[in-house]
């Protein structure tokens, strides 16, 4: 009968409290960083710590693919929870808070009755204030109990807690990535950071960590009120900068989903596909294959953590091919209606024998770009001496890093001007073997075509944003737009050249009516160890406009197993992408 009394009365108390709650409900008000703390002697004043936060990286579309949000400890000092009260508390604590009710009672059960019970080190901010009305009525209703210090004064605590840290989320799972890049933990003292450890995390650290803290000072009313008189002190909280970029999160995620298909389709290592403005470089679309969930990462995906686009270089082969044409032509060295011999497909350089795919006898020059002749490249390059080569190369980006907002780049390796002026090596380059590049650099020079011979930077971000809304762009003083690479002229030309390339030559499968489409394939060789191996990447750079937006869109594909001609693995990849930016309204076509 006492048992069941006991019961009934624990019971009422529960009714009451969730009846008194709901009435009251749950204010979020500056509040304190720190719960509870009752004395009959309590001060009059505070001084309260706002704990800034780190920024949030924010997609052209607006979604917040990476934020932070604070999380809170709670506890309590054993002996103020009478443990008849034990059952109560806890069944209150649970109805507020993610913390289950048998995970609490077991907490109190293992701690000693004068140690300190901590609940929870990573409640969220509506938690953390729910508790601060409870401990208020734990004190009312007697389920908390004070005690008497040695100065003889009543003292009670009840739940106490301080931020304790931060949490990073990715609410889009791996969308974006590896670009956003990921951060990892970090605990100073009793306060837990996070800190970006690659991609845009990595890159722009210091301006996405919390910048100031917060805090207030001031004397306190009756029932804990902040008092804003003159003796009020107050420094408002700075966070991190956001980060918005020039990515937009509904295409990409379209293009990371045809990606995933043609991945499993080729048997490829990795496939990676950037769509920017031609004219501006705003990068709308940096995607991979190779993708990690920021919050989760797996043993599996730590291959993934690299940005290839960047970080990964290789030999690009023939779509470098309209590059070196176009140096080349740009210095006169071809003249108008000019044929080339391309030897039928079989062609000596020193000891070593080059052949063409596609057999060509004398054909005018444009063609050995159209139809991919190494032959041809090696015969218009003969005249080129090595330092204009280089040069040439050295302008359009390749050698150095791209000036792209990534954590980290890997710039590739040119051929100096005296390699450049051997027969062998300057055969080799004619053709894009013999030195490295990365993808981002290659998508950079193959803009130059479709706006006018200038080049520009791809941007994955468009601007920063501070804490007072004040918006800055990223620093490029060391990579401006607007060089002339080439003349009007030459672009325009090699322009003609890879529209014609679609219609007539390797890309013919990217042709769509109603847009203007030009580009190039590349299909090269991947060396190991000081040799070419039977392993393949293929890639197809070029551009996709119609009579008002003008986009520049590059593939790679690495290592297919299947089908690793370009013409069969990156084309089918390009036009697809095409197809999502007009299905998009990217692009329009036009009659």
């Amino acid at each position: 009968m006492k048992s069941e009394n006991k019961k009934r009365a624990n019971s009422l108390v529960i009714l009451y409290m969730i009846f008194l709650l709901a009435i009251l409900g749950v204010t979020y008000r500056y509040g304190s960083l720190a719960i509870g703390g009752y004395d009959e002697k309590q001060s009059t004043s505070t001084a309260l710590k706002d704990r800034a936060k780190r920024g949030s990286i924010i997609t052209s579309d607006g979604y917040h693919v990476a934020y932070t949000t604070k999380t809170y400890s709670i506890g309590f000092k054993n002996h103020e929870l009478p443990r008849e009260n034990r059952e109560v508390f806890a069944h209150m604590i649970s109805i507020y808070t993610s913390l289950r009710k048998d995970d609490i009672l077991r907490k109190i059960e293992n701690a000693n009755s004068n140690s300190y019970v901590m609940l929870s080190q990573s409640l969220t901010f509506k938690e953390f204030h729910n508790l601060e009305k409870l401990s208020d009525e734990f004190r009312n209703l007697g389920i908390m109990k004070g005690y008497k210090t040695r100065s003889g004064n009543y003292h009670f605590e009840g739940l106490n807690g301080r931020a304790s840290g931060s949490e990073r989320h990715y609410p889009y799972g791996n969308s974006a990535t590896p670009v956003i890049g990921y951060t990892r933990d970090k605990r100073n003292s009793y306060f837990k950071e996070v800190v970006g450890m690659k991609g845009i995390e990595k890159r722009f650290e210091e301006f996405l960590r919390p910048q100031d803290d917060g805090f207030i000072s001031a004397d306190k009313d009756i029932v804990g009120n902040i008092i804003r008189n003159s003796k009020i002190k107050e420094k408002n909280v700075q966070n991190g900068y956001d980060i918005h970029l020039n990515i937009n999160l509904a295409i990409q995620r379209k293009v990371e989903k045809a990606l995933d298909k043609y991945k499993k389709e080729l048997e490829a290592k990795e496939i990676i596909v950037g769509v920017m403005e031609s004219g501006t470089g705003k990068m709308l679309v940096l995607a991979s294959s190779n993708r990690f969930w920021g919050g989760n990462i797996k043993p599996e995906e730590i291959p993934f953590l690299q940005v290839k686009a960047s970080e990964y270089i290789f030999e690009a082969g023939s779509v470098l091919k309209p590059i070196v044409y176009s140096i080349v032509l740009d210095k006169n060295m071809i003249k108008r209606g000019q044929t080339i011999d391309c030897e039928n497909g079989s062609y000596k350089v020193g000891r070593k024998r080059i052949t063409d795919e596609h057999r060509m006898r004398i054909v005018p020059a444009e063609e050995i770009v159209i139809h991919s002749s190494n032959i041809g490249m090696i015969k218009i390059t003969e005249a080129l001496n090595g330092i204009d080569f280089n040069l040439g190369l050295r302008k359009f980006g390749f050698g150095e890093e791209s000036g792209s907002e990534v954590s980290l780049e890997n710039s590739g390796s040119l051929n100096t001007p005296k390699q450049l002026n051997s027969i062998t090596y300057k055969a080799t380059a004619s053709f894009g073997h013999g030195f490295t590049v990365n993808f981002i650099q290659l998508l950079k020079a193959s803009n130059v075509f479709n706006n006018d011979g200038k080049i520009v930077t791809p941007k994955i971000v468009a601007y920063l944003k501070d804490a007072n809304g004040n918006m800055s762009p990223p620093d490029r003083a060391l990579h401006p737009d607007g060089e002339q690479v080439v003349s009007v002229s030459t672009s325009r030309k090699m322009k003609n050249i890879l529209v014609r390339t679609v219609k007539e030559g390797t890309g013919k499968k990217t042709d769509i009516d109603g847009l203007e489409i030009g580009g190039k394939t590349g299909t090269a060789h991947i060396v190991k160890n000081g040799s070419y191996i039977r392993e393949y990447h293929s890639s197809f750079f070029g551009f996709a406009n119609d009579k008002e937006k003008r986009y520049t869109i590059g593939v790679t594909v690495v290592q297919p197993q299947r089908n690793h001609f370009a013409s069969q693995s990156a084309v089918p990849v390009f036009r697809n992408v095409i197809e999502l930016l007009v299905e998009e309204k990217y692009l329009k076509k036009f009659n």
